[in-house]
């Protein structure tokens, strides 16, 4: 299976002292070694993204077990907040996810209105091994 046709990945991220912080996310194909994932630009593990680049993935179930027959796989990662791939990872989610997508819309709507935007930012992973 590509990474990016699981239900979900999960994505563990590296602080200053090396120590892993994992999150479960909405994950989509972009290119042979390249996947996207959907977040809001002011997540905490995305803050991590500006200590080390390096990631690692894991395809998971869509409440974020990891699926023990696919590899544990390395990236880079970068934050991405307009442009081309930010539409091609945002489209590309909401066609995969529909509802679920909705349901992520509302919330960030909330916060909002609550004063705590949450504005929408792509993640793009280049896998190397």
């Amino acid at each position: 299976m590509r990474l990016g046709d699981a239900e979900r990945v999960n994505v563990t991220t590296f602080d200053a002292a090396g120590e892993g912080t994992t999150s479960t996310n909405f994950v989509v194909h972009m290119a042979e070694d390249k996947v996207g994932l959907w977040t809001t630009e002011s997540g905490p593990w995305t803050q991590r993204l500006a200590l080390s680049d390096v990631v690692s993935l894991h395809a998971a179930t869509s409440s974020g077990k990891v699926l023990r027959e696919e590899p544990v796989l390395e990236g880079r990662a970068r934050l991405v907040t307009e442009g081309e791939e930010f539409d091609a990872v945002k489209a590309a989610t909401k066609e995969k996810y529909g509802l679920a997508m909705k349901v992520a819309g509302v919330t960030d709507w909330a916060w909002e209105l609550g004063g705590k935007g949450t504005p929408d930012a792509v993640i793009v992973v280049g896998i190397i091994g």
